[in-house]
């Protein structure tokens, strides 16, 4: 039985071993970027990038002629460079509030992807499914490539630059006083974001995405208030969710990228249970043994 569970699936074909390479390559620099958009409570810009990112890939089509993905990667990065600027720009304005520029931004775009995709790009055979869902398991030998150049790349940015983030994300003011570039630091930021999640939408889609990028974050900063740690917590989460998720696919025959998704959360509700210093069934045994061990003086 254990056999069965554990072993067999390795042993049926290479598409298990591709698909846990790409689980592993899309979720864990998704991780430690979402650690930055969550502590700057920018969780929903990478909602907003996903969908945003739907034009610029019609639209370097509609350019090149070509599904190739460097191009729609390029297409994508442009359109969410777009998508950030007009949502600092609406933000910063004071007319509307962050939340709802990002709401107006990134439904307005993706309808005007939707609309240039069923107009101009009727013959191509991109598929809208796989965009938004993913598939992990049937991932195309090009789009694997393409992630393991763009996933190191991002982490490596992510680790050179680590202290000027960190910086900048806790008091941007300080470091403007420092003469560092926050507006730059921000949109290289947002890029980053932004040619994860294309380079990621065979592999786990641009809706499942999101959840690769929040869920493991929102965990880490549960489990531990230092920001190197929470780094490891969320990398951690990343990884134990792709594993675990690709089992449960294969097990209930149903969608990798959902199973990572739902595996994710699952431990993302162990957290706020058990979490030693935030969980609920912590902090009750911890008052429940302050109050047994309270003295009480006769008066």
């Amino acid at each position: 039985m254990l056999y069965e569970l554990f072993i067999e699936p390795w042993t049926l074909g290479d598409w298990m071993q591709r698909g846990m390479l790409a689980a592993t390559l899309a979720s864990v620099p998704c991780a430690l970027l979402g650690v930055f958009l969550y502590l700057r409570r920018l969780s929903l810009v990478a909602d907003a990038l996903s969908h945003t990112a739907l034009p610029g890939i019609v639209v370097a089509f509609l350019f090149s002629g070509s599904l190739s993905s460097p191009v729609l990667l390029l297409g994508a990065v442009l359109s969410g460079g777009i998508s950030t600027a007009a949502i600092e720009y609406f933000s910063r304005s004071r007319l509307i509030r962050s939340d709802a520029a990002i709401g107006i931004v990134f439904s307005s775009l993706f309808a005007v992807g939707v609309i240039l995709l069923s107009v101009f790009v009727k013959d191509a055979h991109i598929d809208t499914q796989c965009m938004l869902f993913g598939d992990v398991l049937g991932i195309s030998t090009e789009s694997l490539w393409t992630l393991g150049i763009v996933s190191p790349l991002i982490i490596l940015c992510v680790l050179a630059c680590w202290r000027v983030l960190v910086l900048t994300s806790f008091d941007e003011e300080y470091a403007r006083a420092l003469g560092w570039p926050v507006s730059l630091i921000h949109y290289a930021l947002m890029g980053g974001v932004a040619m994860m999640t294309v380079a990621a939408f065979e592999a786990i889609g641009a809706i499942l995405a999101i959840a690769m990028i929040i869920v493991p974050a929102a965990t880490a900063h549960l489990l531990s208030d230092r920001m190197k740690h929470m780094a490891m917590w969320a990398v951690a989460h990343a990884l134990l969710s792709s594993l675990a998720g690709m089992y449960v696919a294969v097990w209930l025959d149903v969608s990798a990228a959902g199973a990572i998704v739902m595996v994710g959360g699952i431990l993302y509700l162990c957290a706020v249970f058990f979490s030693p210093s935030h969980g609920k069934v912590t902090s009750y045994f911890k008052r429940r043994q302050g109050k047994g061990s309270s003295v009480t003086v006769p008066s």
